[in-house]
């Protein structure tokens, strides 16, 4: 038996970070080897949050490391449902792995309700108004195929694309 390839992280340009992830279902067989992964990638790379997508697995699956200190455990949100977002919308410098050296500035509304299950089946639910419901909301949006540069306007979108020298950020349906 031919062990599997370490994951690494998906980059800017790959299809795969386009794609709408499905759920995963409970006791999944390499379910938890992805979280181990992602969690371990996640580290490696100093992020605060990682999605499926961007290990190249098409499961709504992220991990969330809101306490920058390290003190706290992450959060592992299996099939996360956004159920509401609250006050004013914010603004705040984002990165992402995905796109390594490229922050902007994203508006997203300060407060989410998520639910979701945690590693060992038991529904839950997220409740935040800071840094957690931002990363939250960036991962969220991997799930769903979209990327930061899509809440970007065009001439920001293609100053990052020149940055990169790309040109695939287009967001689903090829609409600028």
């Amino acid at each position: 038996m031919t062990a599997a390839a370490p994951r690494r992280l998906v980059l800017y340009g790959d299809r795969r970070l386009r794609l709408v992830c499905r759920s995963p279902e409970p006791g999944e067989p390499g379910l938890d080897a992805l979280v181990q992964d992602m969690l371990a990638l996640m580290r490696r790379h100093r992020g605060v949050g990682l999605a499926a997508p961007q290990v190249g697995d098409d499961r709504r699956v992220i991990v969330v490391q809101p306490d920058l200190a390290g003190k706290r455990p992450p959060l592992v949100l299996l099939d996360p449902v956004l159920e509401e977002t609250g006050g004013p919308s914010t603004v705040f410098e984002e990165g992402c792995l995905s796109f390594p050296g490229i922050y902007r500035r994203i508006a997203r509304p300060r407060a989410a309700v998520l639910r979701y299950r945690d590693p060992d089946g038991a529904a839950r639910l997220l409740r935040d108004d800071g840094l957690a419901a931002r990363i939250a909301l960036h991962e969220l949006d991997h799930l769903d195929g979209i990327l930061m540069v899509d809440h970007l306007g065009p001439w920001r979108r293609f100053g990052v694309e020149l940055r990169l020298g790309l040109r695939r950020l287009r967001p689903a349906g090829g609409r600028a």
